[in-house]
């Protein structure tokens, strides 16, 4: 059996694991990533599987770090049924039409600007038809009952106390006679949370994944987070104030909500006016209480003695854009919660933008605030943040309450770990770097289980509680020259079997190369030169005896201009390469006006001296460029082997030049300029790939050469 760890990883968001055994393929979670435009770029990207290849996915819980990309796994082929319990099933139908609904705003936003500057248009990820379509393929699951999903696997869901509806997954899957159970908590919650109940304890695991978020950190106690509230709320209505919350629609809007209520009953926060600003957390409160017979005691009692938490005469539910946008004319009084709780996206961020320059406001973040997030920025103390173009000068108090979180802290989590009579090997996940890591170094220490914290895309084989990374054992020898700058990439059709970033795309600001970032492709952009020609030719627009036999040698980008002089060769190419083949991230850039994710060359001077080479492409002049990501080029070998971008007897017709010295069946292709060099290429069979990109001179060769080697291992 083998399991992948395909997001959450050395991250908070993406929550993804592929579970291989035999020929079984199952999925727990499906999530989107936020935080960084290198992690936001995976949800654009193909899945490292492919979907049409999974059985069964089984979800924790309906936040969309979970359970966001289940509509782009539907949309993409998946055809299999997707276990959840009842609540999360309800919670989903709302959050993903929700989030279809936010990709298509943000597009048609982007596009606008887009297409004024003459840039084709984006896409959706998925829209709210496609989540519409995945809801079809839910099947409701309850709490402790074990089912069979699949021959020789079962599941059982268990109360995670997170949210609603939220549940540790255990999982039974028996290969070659033996029985494996894994267990995955899924996102745990704190004891004695208000309307949800508390966790679960489970006893026994052979492979346990335990999410870590405050792996490294204690919340405040419940009484404490309360008068801090208290606090917070007096504070901003003495100075006159508007108090902001931005808030997860899910889970948090309520939790705030009932703590209000408590506040307002013992008499300790004057009367207010409450606003929810979240068509989402409207609908997402309408289905708690849909379901309040699975809510802990103390909140049933509160709705059955009159004083319910969510309907009262000051607590007032803005449904259409009129009613959002009258509340920013209001100066002072109101406590408005908002989606999103990482004031990212939503309507937050325009409350934000007219109250964040007034000193009598306040701004309360109640949750975890992601890296590079914007309420990441405001936790930390920015003076100014960018709103929809604008900065905006932060004036607001800024104000964080920890113990709203609805995950465990340190001490919750490691008292759920401590109910566990047996645990064969833990693995640490949905935290970032330093809280992951801590706290796996604490369960190695105090508990003294082994313990791995995983990199994202890295396999590992399981056996009972033996476990070996497939990276270490299949590229145990593998190492870089210490000056290599790139990334690299070893790839099995969509799987990725390993990967690497190493050194600085920008060594001007300490900017680190990672899996998204833009390589110029040198003179390896002939290559897509002749595709675009190729294509030209079996479309009947260009004449085949005009383009003479295929050569790894001319200079075919020189040939499209002079077939083509109508166009630039790179609009061609995207128009007859990048649109067909789906590479959304690569394009020609001048390299003075090269984005931000674009890695700067270095090349080394006469005088042993490396330097930037921001201008100096020899022979070139300043003519566009093109760059591509590894994630591309691995999407492009992949076209090119399915045999629909061209005919098959034309693909190896082009690829011939390229074999990789004697090893048929191989190809290559290189490029290199000052500051550049990358090779990519692999079999067309089944198909197989290695890419190395550089934006430097050093040890490119090696490191494929040492990738190579591994081909007659069964890469």
């Amino acid at each position: 059996m083998r399991m992948q760890f395909l997001g959450a990883a050395e991250t908070t968001s993406g929550a993804c694991y592929l579970i291989r055994a035999g020929d079984r393929q199952v999925l727990v979670d499906c999530g989107l990533f936020h935080g960084s435009e290198e992690l936001k770029q995976r949800n654009y990207g193909d899945f490292p599987f492919e979907p049409s290849s999974i059985d069964a996915v089984i979800l924790t819980h309906a936040h969309i770090d979970h359970s966001g990309l289940l509509p782009k796994l539907v949309k993409h082929g998946f055809k299999g049924p997707i276990y959840a319990t009842a609540v999360t099933c309800d919670l989903c139908s709302i959050m993903l039409a929700d989030s279809g609904h936010i990709q298509e705003s943000e597009v048609e936003r982007k596009n606008r600007k887009r297409i004024r500057r003459g840039q084709d248009p984006l896409t959706p990820i998925y829209t709210v038809d496609d989540a519409d379509k995945a809801m079809k393929q839910f099947k409701r699951m309850v709490y402790d009952e074990e089912v069979e999903i699949l021959p020789s696997i079962r599941v059982r869901f268990r109360d995670a106390g997170h949210i609603l509806g939220a549940a540790i997954v255990e999982l039974w899957v028996m290969e070659k006679g033996e029985t494996t159970k894994l267990v995955f908590s899924g996102d745990l919650g704190n004891l004695d949370q208000p309307i949800v109940r508390d966790p679960t304890f489970i006893t026994e695991a052979d492979i346990l994944v335990i999410e870590s978020t405050y792996g490294t950190r204690t919340h405040e106690n419940r009484e404490d987070r309360t008068e801090h509230l208290a606090h917070v709320v007096n504070a901003t209505m003495k100075r006159g104030g508007n108090l902001l919350i931005p808030a997860f629609a899910l889970g948090r809007t309520q939790d705030v909500l009932y703590s209000l209520r408590v506040l307002q009953d013992k008499g300790a926060i004057p009367p207010l006016n409450i606003y929810i600003d979240s068509p989402l957390a409207t609908k997402a409160t309408a289905v708690f209480q849909e379901h309040a017979r699975v809510f802990d005691y103390e909140t049933r009692t509160m709705i059955k003695e009159g004083r319910s938490p969510f309907e009262a005469p000051h607590v007032h539910y803005t449904e259409s854009v009129e009613e959002s946008m009258r509340l920013n004319s209001v100066a002072g009084g109101l406590v408005i919660i908002s989606a999103s709780g990482m004031a990212d996206a939503g309507r937050i961020k325009h409350h934000l933008k007219h109250n964040l320059w007034r000193r009598q406001a306040t701004v309360l973040l109640v949750g975890y605030q992601a890296q590079g997030t914007l309420g990441r920025r405001l936790q930390d103390g920015a003076d100014e943040v960018r709103i929809h173009g604008e900065m905006v000068k932060v004036a607001a108090t800024i104000e964080t309450i920890s113990g709203f979180s609805a995950h465990a802290d340190q001490g919750a989590l490691l008292n759920w770990l401590r109910r566990f009579r047996y645990i064969g090997r833990v693995f640490v996940t949905h935290g970032e770097k330093e809280s992951c890591h801590g706290f796996a170094e604490l369960i190695r220490s105090e508990l003294k289980v082994p313990t791995v914290v995983p990199k994202l895309d890295e396999s590992f084989d399981l056996q009972g509680a033996e476990t070996l990374s497939t990276w270490d054992s299949e590229y145990q020898d593998f190492h870089v020259a210490e000056d290599f700058s790139g990334v690299l990439q070893v790839a099995k059709g969509a799987e990725t079997r390993f990967r690497g970033a190493y050194g600085l795309s920008q060594r001007r600001y300490k900017v680190e190369n990672h899996f998204f970032t833009l390589f110029n492709m040198g003179s390896a952009r002939h290559f897509f030169a002749q595709l675009a020609l190729a294509r030209l030719v079996e479309q009947g627009k260009l004449d085949q005896s005009k383009l003479g036999a295929p050569s790894a040698k001319p200079l075919w980008e020189e040939k499209l201009r002079e077939l083509v002089p109508s166009e630039t060769p790179w609009d061609v190419v995207a128009r007859e390469v990048f649109e067909p083949a789906a590479l959304r991230q690569s394009s020609y850039y001048y390299l003075d006006h090269a984005p931000a994710a674009a890695a700067t060359g270095y090349t080394t001077t006469r005088q042993g001296q490396t330097v930037e080479n921001v201008y100096a492409i020899l022979e070139e002049g300043l003519k566009p460029q093109l760059f591509s990501t590894a994630h591309d080029l691995k999407r492009l070998w992949n076209v090119l082997a399915q045999g629909e971008f061209l005919k098959p007897e034309k693909v190896m017709e082009l690829v011939a030049p390229y074999q990789e010295g004697s090893m048929a069946g191989f190809y290559t292709i290189e490029g290199k300029a000052p500051g550049v060099h990358v090779i990519f290429g692999g079999r067309l069979e089944e198909p197989r790939s290695i890419i190395v990109l550089s934006n430097g001179e050093v040890a490119v060769r090696a490191v494929f050469d040492q990738l190579l080697s591994y081909e007659g291992k069964g890469w």
